[in-house]
This record gives C-alpha cells, structure tokens and sequence, in this order.
C-alpha cells in the first residue's frame, strides 16, 4: 500500500496520522525537536470515539530520534513544550518523517551509535547480538518491534550493561542509550 504523506511539521502541537486504513506492522519514525524547546510524541489510537495514548518519546532542542509507532497504534500526538522559566516554546517548527526500509540500516556485522536509534532485522535465521552499553558502564534499553506484531518486547536486562541477545526477523530493534555497540553474528 502507497501512504500518500511521509513527513509532517507544524509550529504548534498537533496529531498526525502516520498509518493508513489497512496497514499492520511497526513503523519506523524519526522525530526532530526545535531550538529552544522540548517535543513529546505520543503513540496514539485514534478512533471515530475515542483517542488512546501509548509509549511517548522525548526530544530535548533541535535533536532527531528515531522511533518506533508500534502496531496497533495509527497516530501520533505530538506536544510542544516550553522549557525553563520564561516559558518560551522554542524557535521553528517540529518535523515527523515516516521512515521507509531503505532509510533504516540494516543490522548486520558491527555497528554502533549514540542515543536512540532504530535497525531492521531481515527474515531468516535467528541472530545473536552482542550489546555494550555506554562503554560497559550503565545499562540501555533494547525492545524488538517484530512485524507481525503489537507493542514492542523488550529484551535488554535492566541491570546488564553487556549483554548477548538472540533474535530473529523481521522487525525492526530500537537500541536506547548515550552510547552502544553492536556486534551480529
């Protein structure tokens, strides 16, 4: 199916519905703040009725993250917030980009990245990953987002800060730390 829109910016705080009527599966997003201020997207399920809100995900400044909207959700609720005491909300406007598969690295050999970022898992067999986060010295958050599913696993350890991982595709990981590295075999 052919999704019409595939970005989305505004000045103010608006919901935008990134899935189309039909579609299933997880899609990838990439989400850009503004200077001054923060953004909070929220998962949302929008209905003739109702609205539900689900996972949100903060962006401080002008900074990018990429994310996830889970299956099952078909919009996001994207909040401008002021930051600090003068209550100012920032200079230009936020920007979501739907992602296509070409847009997000595959997750193969070694890799590594600083904060959140989104892979694709292909089909096929299963993968072991071998995680490092921020230099073996906290722990990050790893959540597989498989295609024929709802809401995100998570399969990280809240306490680990090395970890080995068995995965299998497809779907996509969304690694969140200051730093990590990655290593699939």
């Amino acid at each position: 199916m052919k999704v019409q829109m595939t970005s989305w910016s505004s000045w103010r705080s608006k919901e935008v519905l990134v899935r189309e009527a039909g579609e299933t599966g997880p899609i990838p997003l990439q989400i850009r703040g503004v200077f001054g201020a923060s953004v909070v997207a929220y998962a949302a399920q929008r209905t003739d009725s109702t609205v539900a809100q689900g996972v949100s995900y903060r962006i401080w400044n002008a900074g990018k993250r990429r994310v996830i909207l889970p299956a099952g959700y078909n919009s996001l609720d994207v909040e401008r917030r002021s930051v600090g005491s003068s209550g100012s909300t920032g200079i230009g406007p936020w920007k979501v980009t739907r992602l296509a598969d070409e847009d997000v690295s595959l997750a193969v050999g070694q890799m590594a990245g600083r904060g959140p970022w989104v892979l694709r898992l292909a089909d096929g067999s299963a993968k072991t990953l071998r995680v490092v986060w921020n230099q073996g010295k906290s722990p990050g958050c790893l959540t597989l987002f498989r295609a024929d599913s709802g809401t995100g696993e998570e399969l990280s350890e809240p306490e680990h800060t090395q970890e080995t991982i068995r995965v299998a595709g497809p779907g996509y990981l969304l690694l969140d730390a200051r730093r990590w590295t990655l290593d699939i075999a």
